[in-house]
């Protein structure tokens, strides 16, 4: 008995510890259930532009969106042109890809492990493919007011940008991972909301989105932080089970 349980020790010990790759939690059944919140994600939001887009196009929701716009447009000066412009940057797309690249390394060098890049990566890789489904298909008109952007997707809703910038919450699960003070991880929510605000008042600024644009990313973007924390955190539970109790090997004699 004492010999099986040290080779069990000694098998967990190079699961737990010594590769890297024996750490990878996802399996495909975790993967189909990240497809099948993609799916669910962009159905939702799908819907909710088409409410906006045809339904409700003349209503005073969608007139107090052009009212806002336009009050921006009319209220622009030099210092917020380079202060909004900043703003947008904070969630563009090669800002993103490198702070999720940078951190999700500087984590995973940390732990040794993939599961605190995966909070962090997995939560922006879905957000992404369900924006871009989403915007592709809504195909929302932006703004009738001048833009100080371009941009090669040409419809508006939702704000990819306000969406991308509240998906840094995930480095925020992270630290609620390993932090057990909860001023921590509770600056690093703030620390993102101000930032996901900052990046939603640009993009309207500069006559990218709507109001409800902006609202609609940043609701993907949270939800794409919770659900992407929810399966991530069941498929390294599972893995760990799987560690502490591998499968017995046959004996050859």
């Amino acid at each position: 008995m004492a010999s099986i349980d040290a080779a069990r020790g000694a098998t967990v010990h190079v699961q737990e510890g010594h590769r890297l790759r024996d750490t990878w939690p996802l399996q495909w059944r975790h993967v189909g259930q990240l497809v099948a919140a993609y799916v669910a994600l962009t159905a939702v939001f799908v819907g909710m532009g088409e409410l906006i887009t045809h339904p409700l196009k003349d209503s005073a929701l969608v007139r107090r969106d052009l009212r806002i716009e336009q009050w921006f447009a009319d209220h622009r000066t030099a210092g917020l042109n380079r202060v909004s412009f900043w703003g947008s940057q904070l969630s563009e797309t090669g800002t993103k890809i490198v702070v999720t690249a940078l951190v999700g390394i500087a984590v995973l060098v940390l732990f040794k492990r993939w599961y605190e890049a995966l909070l962090i990566a997995v939560p922006l890789v879905l957000e992404a493919a369900a924006f871009l489904t989403i915007t592709l298909i809504v195909g929302r008109p932006r703004p009738d007011v001048p833009r100080l952007d371009g941009s090669p997707v040409g419809s508006s809703f939702p704000s990819g940008h306000t969406a991308a910038a509240a998906c840094y919450a995930g480095i925020v699960v992270v630290l609620a991972l390993h932090h057990r003070r909860r001023w921590v991880w509770a600056v690093g929510l703030a620390v993102v909301a101000a930032i996901t605000a900052i990046v939603g008042w640009a993009r309207m600024y500069r006559g990218m989105h709507h109001p409800t644009d902006v609202v609609a990313g940043a609701l993907l973007g949270t939800l794409a932080v919770i659900v992407a924390t929810i399966i991530v955190r069941r498929a390294e539970r599972s893995r760990r089970v799987d560690a502490r109790d591998p499968a017995p090997v046959a004996s050859a004699g």
